[in-house]
């Protein structure tokens, strides 16, 4: 396994969650059943039950063991998973985003824990950056469209070093994947407290975005 498939398939992303799915489909048509069922309930165990991919990969294994009428289940709730992502944006705007900061803070939780990163690239092939990002977040991330051509990615639950080490893994990533697109620029932040603010979180964001690309840094804080 190469290094870009093993960056791709991050644990815990839905990178991960797909490459995991093709590696139970390949040993379900080789007739290892078993072990795909094991891989199928490491994934769900991981990413939950509500992902196309699993479904879909629930239902060849059942079809594979005869059970043909749980077969049938995981194919509808694969068909009503798959039309519903098909149905909305896979990105949200950046009023979006703001919307759900806003929401969030709102429930005045104390324990909140949030990173925004803005991400661009100036020489990125069109497509490629969110592409490289849907690879890289979980399902509860938001990924959105930011000013200009960057991107907004709103990390759950993830605090400032993590954060940090997220954005590693991004620049990696975006190295082995668009090696001539030239470099990711980065601009991260992370949630403050109940004082805090939307707006406040996704400026500094935007701001150290900014910085970084006028130094030539990877990355930038804010």
């Amino acid at each position: 396994m190469n290094l870009d498939k093993v960056l791709r398939a991050s644990p815990g992303t839905l990178g991960d969650l797909e490459q995991g799915c093709a590696d139970a489909r390949r040993l379900i048509v080789d007739g290892q059943i078993d072990a795909a069922r094991a891989r199928l309930d490491e994934l769900r165990k991981t990413h939950g039950d509500d992902q196309a991919p699993l479904q879909e990969a629930l239902s060849a294994a059942a079809e594979a063991q005869g059970d043909l009428a749980a077969a049938l289940s995981h194919h509808k709730r694969f068909h009503a998973l798959a039309m519903a992502a098909g149905a909305s944006s896979p990105l949200a705007s950046r009023d979006q985003l703001l919307a759900r900061l806003v929401e969030r803070q709102q429930q005045n939780s104390p324990d909140m824990a949030w990173c925004l990163v803005a991400l661009a690239a100036a020489r990125a092939p069109a497509g490629a950056l969110p592409h490289m990002l849907r690879q890289q977040c979980r399902a509860q991330d938001v990924l959105a469209l930011g000013q200009g051509e960057a991107m907004l990615m709103l990390l759950h639950d993830v605090d400032l070093p993590t954060g940090r080490k997220v954005c590693e893994r991004f620049r990696a990533v975006w190295m082995q994947q668009q090696p001539i697109a030239g470099p990711l620029s980065m601009g991260l932040t992370a949630w403050r407290g109940p004082g805090d603010t939307g707006s406040g979180l996704l400026g500094r964001a935007e701001h150290a975005l900014a910085r970084s690309q006028r130094e030539g840094a990877p990355l930038r804080t804010g």
